[in-house]
């Protein structure tokens, strides 16, 4: 990985993009051979020493249920693992004495987790939290979330917590220039789920444009196959991705595209608008739930909410989860004609909100959480005693 001094003096390293990005800015050079060869050798040093100590006193256990697989928690946990690394935060994956446990996902593991000081980073999508959840909270020393709606939704069930925003990979979804195409492209994630504003997507789009107007919707997906037929005779303008794809290959979706269309139910933050928005992307998103954190009106395209419903999910069946927000599908299709018909304005929009999004990426999520950690490590710890000793049976792993 090559190597950068930056205008403080301060030794960074960086990927070939950043470093072809940095390198001829004002203020940065290239180090010699020697400072190089210092720099690695003071790094070592200090990670050696750092093992040598009591890792119980300097050290913290990393913990996420799902790294690898496609839902919000593990997108993000390798993200926040290696920046909060590139930090010096003496963070593991392994389970030894740690004196802090980092649980990054639902509470239902925290019992588990044998430490001092247990902080819990977690979120949810609807205005409630389950009643299950609160025993789990209540045994953790600090709870985290990445969003204010979250804090509130949390506070309802008598739970503190600390904001602390999520965001995107800024060393890939960068500001990408497009030129006009011939089919303007409307662009949806996660295609199918309900929860995400499938639904109202795909009615507004067969709702607003005919079949002969030069403008397609396109439904990314993480699943290998439709629920239900989108035939090319009854659907022209459709085109469907699916599976699972890297970021790279996200990449290349959000640059072959003119417009995100995203009308979220409910999130605990929503990272994919950002990603959209970082390429330059127009985004049509509700200022709600965990939207509202980063929604900004001069910079985005707002689609109303015209109702709340019941949350749904398989996991919570018979517990009252709260509501979510339906947005309005005919103010959904006047927005996506509205940017379909002034696309100079809306690509203008979209190249100022790239560099909006700036401020929410995982190296700013990192800071912040390492000054929280910090706070911690650099500080005597009493083991919180379990007041809430849960019956076996409403135990989960």
């Amino acid at each position: 990985m090559p190597y950068l001094l930056n205008p403080a003096g301060r030794m960074v390293a960086l990927d070939e993009q950043q470093y072809n990005k940095y390198l001829g800015m004002p203020g940065f050079i290239k180090p010699t051979t020697e400072q190089v060869i210092e720099y690695e050798t003071a790094r070592t040093k200090r990670i050696l020493q750092m093992k040598q100590k009591d890792p119980e006193k300097n050290s913290i256990y990393f913990v996420t249920v799902s790294r690898g697989g496609t839902n919000g928690y593990s997108v993000c946990a390798d993200q926040i693992i290696k920046e909060l690394r590139n930090l010096d935060v003496p963070l593991y994956t392994e389970p030894k004495d740690h004196k802090i446990a980092f649980l990054f996902h639902v509470p239902y593991s925290l019992l588990q987790l044998n430490a001092p000081y247990k902080i819990l980073y977690t979120m949810f999508e609807s205005d409630r939290i389950p009643d299950d959840w609160i025993d789990y909270l209540n045994a953790a020393n600090k709870v985290i979330v990445p969003s204010k709606f979250c804090q509130q939704t949390f506070s309802r069930s008598g739970i503190k917590s600390e904001v602390v925003p999520l965001g995107y990979d800024d060393s890939i979804f960068t500001y990408q220039e497009r030129r006009k195409r011939k089919v303007f492209t409307f662009l949806h994630y996660d295609a199918f789920n309900i929860r995400k504003g499938f639904t109202e997507v795909f009615k507004a789009f067969n709702q607003e444009f005919k079949p002969d107007e030069p403008v397609q919707m396109v439904f990314k997906t993480i699943k290998n196959a439709a629920p239900f037929p989108i035939s090319k005779s009854q659907y022209p303008n459709i085109d469907v991705i699916y599976g699972k794809k890297s970021t790279k290959e996200l990449l290349d979706i959000l640059k072959s595209s003119d417009a995100f269309v995203f009308p979220s139910r409910g999130e605990g933050f929503g990272m994919t608008p950002l990603e959209a928005m970082a390429t330059g992307l127009p985004t049509i998103v509700p200022n709600a739930h965990g939207i509202a954190e980063y929604f900004n009106s001069d910079l985005m395209y707002e689609v109303k909410v015209k109702e709340t419903c019941p949350a749904l999910y398989n996991r919570y069946k018979g517990q009252n989860v709260g509501n979510m927000v339906i947005c309005d599908v005919d103010d959904l299709a006047r927005q996506m004609r509205y940017i379909y018909e002034h696309q100079k304005e809306a690509a203008e929009k979209g190249k100022a909100a790239a560099e909006y999004v700036k401020q929410w990426t995982f190296k700013n999520t990192a800071s912040k959480l390492k000054v929280i950690l910090d706070g911690v490590l650099n500080r005597p710890i009493e083991q919180k005693p379990v007041t809430n000793v849960l019956p076996l049976e409403r135990v989960r792993g």
